[in-house]
């Protein structure tokens, strides 16, 4: 396991798996029966209406070789799982999109349209007619897909191995390109997963010139490419998170003219989340590409918020057997780790600041996480708020437009946990008993971090 880190190392599971996208309900057998021509000609079909959602919301997953458990590609394979994807669709966990959407307005939502619903649902309520072919309205654009300017691989492949259960967290240090003499903005990042059947995600971290020599040491003793880490990137404090991916999601694109800095002779620690119950003994060799520029309008940072009491163990402590605990803290303006985190990209602790996106992290015992930023008087403009945390569906959120913290406001953070005996862990057959939590990397530990994608105003 990794050894705790500072809030910057400790990012590395707040970006956990986004996309295994699907959609839900009806029967086989109402399929079979939807192949007549009762189901009339104002019936809705697959594709016609149906096959077009699918393809856009649920296939960039659920397709073969991918992480998804089945593929939705065609009728049959959509028919054959119909009866689990109605409730799924009317529960909300498919397509999954955990944030309140009375919180804030978010970019790129997964969440399916109220037209997209109600033809999935109707669809599947009825007799399911396949259709003609030729109904079909043409393909789209294909998805977007980057020209790096910068690639970088595992240097050789890994055959995930858990010790116990399917997953199977992993570092590989990949060193920044040599030849690239001065430093360099990354604008935007994709991965380009070498297996995808149990890659379920991937987070990078920069790491300074100089620092590298501990993280070669944490690969080098242990056998085979890289090293087990699962809260962070392990080693010295100080590392910083530069992205992630997650299955079915496009390029990650910094908003216009912001680009976080990258320096010659830098390092990016590159964790990888492998989930082997798509594909155990599947070899893998991910890859990373980057669009640099030289130089940006406005330099931008990833800021870890956390009380850093909570690190020091005792502040956050879950008691055994309660079953709704709550731990929250408040950055001022003048928070030293916002200042000094702010600093690096040339913001003055007086200067409004912008926030582009918001993440949250905890781990299993969490219900709920919540950011805000808070003004004068206790007033609220809500950022991302999880009312049902679920450590499987993790990401980061973007806004349709920044957020800005002015220098009288202060940011808030709120997480809540059941650490009742009912929701306790199953290891080897049994169900565990209650103990106390507190902060710390492992599984069995637990955390309460907020992420968030900061620049100077614009």
């Amino acid at each position: 396991m990794a050894t705790r880190s500072d809030p910057i190392t400790t990012l590395s599971a707040a970006l956990l798996a986004l996309a295994l996208i699907g959609c839900n309900g009806g029967s086989e057998e109402s399929a079979s029966a939807g192949e007549s021509e009762s189901a009339g000609d104002d019936a809705l079909t697959w594709w016609r209406d149906v096959e077009p959602v699918v393809r856009t919301r649920c296939a960039t997953c659920h397709r073969s070789g991918d992480i998804a458990p089945f593929a939705l590609e065609t009728h049959e394979q959509f028919v054959a799982v119909a009866s689990a994807l109605g409730p799924a669709i009317e529960g909300e966990r498919m397509p999954p999109w955990p944030p309140d959407p009375a919180c804030h307005t978010y970019a790129h939502s997964l969440a399916l349209e109220a037209d997209e619903e109600a033809t999935l649902l109707t669809y599947l309520a009825g007799e399911m007619p396949e259709g003609d072919p030729a109904d079909a309205p043409p393909p789209g654009d294909p998805p977007d897909e980057l020209d790096p300017d910068v690639t970088l691989s595992m240097p050789e492949p890994y055959t995930p191995s858990p010790s116990e259960g399917v997953d199977d967290y992993r570092c590989f240090v990949l060193p920044w390109p040599a030849e690239i003499a001065d430093e360099r903005f990354v604008t935007a990042l994709q991965v380009f997963p070498g297996e995808r059947a149990i890659v379920h995600h991937v987070i990078l971290f920069a790491v300074e010139p100089g620092q590298e020599a501990a993280y070669f040491d944490l690969d080098a003793a242990e056998p085979g490419p890289g090293y087990t880490c699962f809260g962070g990137p392990g080693g010295p404090p100080g590392a910083r998170w530069l992205g992630g991916w997650v299955p079915g999601a496009p390029p990650v694109l910094a908003p216009e003219g912001l680009g976080q800095r990258v320096d010659a002779g830098s390092h990016l620690i590159m964790q990888v989340h492998y989930n082997t119950a798509g594909g155990a003994g599947l070899a893998d060799q991910s890859s990373i590409g980057f669009e640099v520029a030289t130089q940006v309008d406005h330099e931008a940072t990833v800021i870890p918020m956390v009380d850093i009491a909570w690190l020091g163990g005792g502040a956050m402590v879950i008691p055994a057997g309660d079953p709704a605990v709550t731990h929250e803290a408040t950055w001022e303006r003048d928070n030293p780790i916002f200042t000094q985190a702010l600093s690096r990209i040339g913001v003055a602790p007086t200067d409004e600041v912008a926030i582009w996106n918001a993440g949250l992290h905890m781990h299993t015992f969490g219900t709920r996480g919540r950011i805000a930023i808070r003004g004068p008087g206790d007033a609220e403009e809500c950022l991302l708020d999880i009312p049902e945390w679920d450590f499987n569906w993790q990401s980061s959120y973007s806004f349709e437009a920044p957020s800005i913290v002015g220098a009288d406001e202060a940011l808030h953070l709120q997480c809540w946990w059941d650490n009742s005996a009912d929701n306790q862990p199953i290891v080897d057959g049994m169900k565990q008993a209650p103990a106390d939590l507190d902060w710390g990397d492992r599984t069995t530990d637990e955390m309460c971090l907020g992420i968030l994608f900061a620049s100077a105003v614009p």
